[in-house]
């Protein structure tokens, strides 16, 4: 079988994770077990008969970072892949990255360490690119708003679903106990927890999270006021239609 390979992809905390878990659940395709840039040859063979291999990744891929989308759909690393891009409301997102004692105004480089791929200039680069993707002309990437899974149950996330060919029933959009695929078989007592992404309490927390009810978890806004005007100020923030919810009465 030659199977179809999808890569959900996305700056942090946009929702990235939830729809992995809402896309795993779908009867004719495999969930990747971790997080990575790309799908494997171990992942095709344990997808056994399913016709769909998901994976998300942690950070945009650096080699979307660095080139348009025209390039990667010149067969380059994701030319076959069905690449699904998801973006959030800034305001939210740097939110949920503060509470985790991340600063989105960090001056590091790419070799300082993982908050350099939170910050708030790789949000906008990441922006930008859904923009792009949401012009539709690339017939294999998809763009969603993570605000736009919930309304008129469910609509917008499951013609998504309809447009990619998956399969499912309503009830996978109902909440559900499931422990958040990342690694099979590992002892997360004895992970190093300096790794923050196999972590223990970090796995705890997605399991918490993909277990919530399925609806809009946007809520209040705190961020520093630096922030929030390089926000205010972007064209591309503009373009996506997003504001501070602090200011809509």
């Amino acid at each position: 079988m030659n199977k179809k390979k999808i890569l959900i992809t996305g700056f942090p905390h946009t929702g990235t994770s939830i729809l992995k878990s809402k896309m795993g659940e779908c009867t004719n395709l495999y969930e990747c077990p971790f997080e990575y840039f790309s799908i494997n040859q171990n992942d095709i063979l344990n997808s056994g008969d399913k016709e769909f291999v998901l994976k998300k990744t942690p950070i945009l891929p650096v080699e979307i970072r660095a080139n348009t989308l025209e390039h990667t759909q010149l067969g380059f690393e994701y030319g076959d892949y069905i690449i699904v891009f998801v973006i959030r409301n800034p305001w939210n997102v740097f939110t949920s990255i503060i509470k985790q004692g991340v600063n989105p105004l960090n001056k590091l480089e790419p070799n300082q360490g993982p908050e350099y791929f939170i910050k708030v200039d790789e949000y906008l680069a990441a922006a930008k690119f859904f923009l792009e993707a949401s012009a539709g002309d690339y017939k294999n990437i998809y763009s969603i708003k993570y605000e736009d899974f919930f309304p008129n149950n469910f609509q917008k996330l499951k013609d998504l679903f309809d447009s990619i060919g998956l399969e499912y029933t309503e009830g996978i959009f109902t909440n559900r106990s499931k422990n958040y695929i990342h690694a099979p078989n590992v002892n997360y007592d004895n992970i190093d927890s300096t790794n923050v992404s196999y972590s223990k309490d970090r796995l705890e927390l997605r399991t918490w999270q993909i277990n919530q009810p399925f609806q809009n978890m946007n809520g209040d806004v705190d961020i520093p006021d630096e922030l929030s005007g390089i926000l205010e100020n972007s064209e591309i923030i503009k373009k996506l239609g997003y504001t501070d919810p602090r200011k809509i009465k």
